[in-house]
């Protein structure tokens, strides 16, 4: 029966044939004010435990959240207003108490003292905001204020006043709200007139009858704040690609970290695009050429995960340089303010060294004399990577790049213009290097096979040593 009488109050508030909370409730004023207001000069006290605040129930939410018609759940937007009606009960544990109110910090109580100074908002016992039947006046008019009487479950104990409250939902997601109060009433001998609007300001006269006889604490409301929050995971399933370029298989795993369901709108990377669809991007070279990534109707739980994969190119690199890292960006819906909510995780894949051997020719031109001139030529076949000469040496004439022994004359190892260049010589991707020495031979009739080395090196510090020989018989006619 009480729930009857309760929301048949609500709905003649609604149609604006009661007074309600707006005529039983003034905003702004706490109950160290309106007792001030009263010509009171003493701080209250607030010791005696008389009248208190117990619960909330019936909760309607105006605005800031919601309740689910289903579980009867209700909950509010984190850090945002939420304005709500509910019945608060009003406990009595003493002899009959008058002109019973409460009042209630919208202010988040930052004076740490319930309800006692800030802003708070007024309400009192009255016929249009506590169920008929419910309801007593012990007070002959002009008073208006309910009083509470009789023991605990019984008809006029407790109270149910039906108010109307803003106040802040709490910023951490998963917390209860919490409405720091303060209750009042008067004492018998002490019950004057309370007629609603007090000395004509905004405050009404519900004000304890003596400096003790309030109370404050804190009210713990069914109502849990909420927030829109997601994390995104992306992580490379290929270890490595080549330096010339290849292409990589991306995981991603985005998790939804709100206390409600979400749903994922977009998942975009930034050197890829859209990774939802094969397509090229990142001026043609870059593309997403296979996925499994989707995002319509893909509605996340709390606590729940969507995993998907895609593979696109990856553009050339150095080997032991920058890794090739992109960053994938997951957004999902978010009911506490028009813009999604997003999250963002990076990935790097590293480049793998591509080395290929370099090749060395050499050719013998006999000349009228037993000298021979030989052609050595040192080629980089590596087309993207430099490659440096330290040394050319023979087997049979020496370090070729001076004029020693048999070495009558050479251009290897001498500087521009009259040879390829000094050693150490930079070969270039795809380049030679080219010289020629004179040996001598001291033998008229011989064959004489000797072979060239030449000693290089990478640019990612491999050595190589190329080798290459060359055979001249040399014979004396006589005719």
């Amino acid at each position: 029966m009480r729930n009857t009488r309760l929301v048949t109050v609500l709905t003649l508030v609604g149609a604006g044939l009661l007074l309600g909370p707006e005529a039983a409730s003034a905003q702004g004023t706490c109950i160290q004010d309106v007792w001030k207001a009263h010509g009171n000069s003493q701080a209250l006290t607030c010791t005696a435990n008389d009248v208190t605040l117990s619960s909330a129930t019936n909760i309607n939410i105006i605005t800031g959240g919601s309740c689910d018609p289903v579980t009867g759940v209700c909950s509010c937007f984190a850090g945002q207003n939420v304005t709500f009606t509910a019945d608060f009960q009003m406990d009595l544990t003493a002899q009959t108490r008058y002109d019973v109110g409460f009042y209630i910090a919208t202010d988040n109580d930052p004076n740490g003292d319930g309800a006692l100074t800030g802003t708070c908002s007024a309400n009192a016992s009255l016929a249009g905001n506590t169920p008929a039947g419910n309801f007593i006046n012990l007070d002959a008019a002009p008073d208006v204020c309910g009083d509470i009487t009789g023991p605990f479950n019984t008809v006029h104990n407790p109270l149910f006043v039906n108010a109307q409250i803003t106040a802040q939902c709490p910023l951490l997601p998963g917390e209860n709200l919490q409405l720091p109060f303060a209750t009042t009433w008067r004492q018998p001998g002490s019950n004057e007139v309370c007629s609603g609007t007090g000395n004509g300001t905004t405050t009404n006269d519900a004000f304890p009858g003596s400096p003790s006889k309030c109370n404050v604490g804190t009210l713990t409301i069914p109502i849990i704040s909420i927030s829109t929050t997601i994390s995104v995971t992306k992580d490379s399933l290929t270890p490595s690609v080549p330096e010339t370029g290849g292409s990589a298989t991306y995981q991603v795993i985005v998790t939804n970290t709100s206390t409600i369901d979400v749903t994922l709108q977009t998942l975009t990377d930034d050197k890829y695009g859209n990774i939802t669809s094969t397509h090229l991007a990142g001026g043609g070279f870059l593309a997403v050429t296979a996925t499994g990534c989707a995002v319509g109707g893909v509605i996340l739980a709390n606590g729940g995960t969507y995993t998907c994969t895609f593979t696109g190119n990856v553009p050339p690199g150095d080997f032991g340089g920058p890794d090739f890292t992109d960053t994938v960006t997951a957004c999902a819906d978010n009911i506490t303010s028009p813009t999604d909510v997003c999250a963002t995780d990076p990935a790097a894949v590293p480049y793998s060294d591509v080395s290929s051997a370099p090749t060395l020719t050499k050719t013998a031109s006999p000349q009228c004399v037993i000298d021979v001139t030989y052609t050595v030529v040192v080629n980089n076949t590596n087309g993207t990577e430099t490659l440096t000469l330290n040394t050319l040496n023979d087997n049979v004439y020496g370090n070729i790049t001076l004029v020693q022994g048999d070495v009558r004359s050479t251009t290897c190892g001498v500087a521009a213009p009259t040879g390829p260049g000094a050693l150490p010589a930079v070969i270039a991707g795809g380049g030679n290097y080219t010289c020629s020495f004179v040996g001598r031979i001291n033998v008229c009739s011989t064959t004489v096979s000797d072979t060239v080395t030449g000693g290089t090196v990478d640019e990612d510090g491999v050595p190589f040593s190329p080798t290459d020989g060359a055979t001249v018989v040399v014979s004396v006619t006589t005719p």
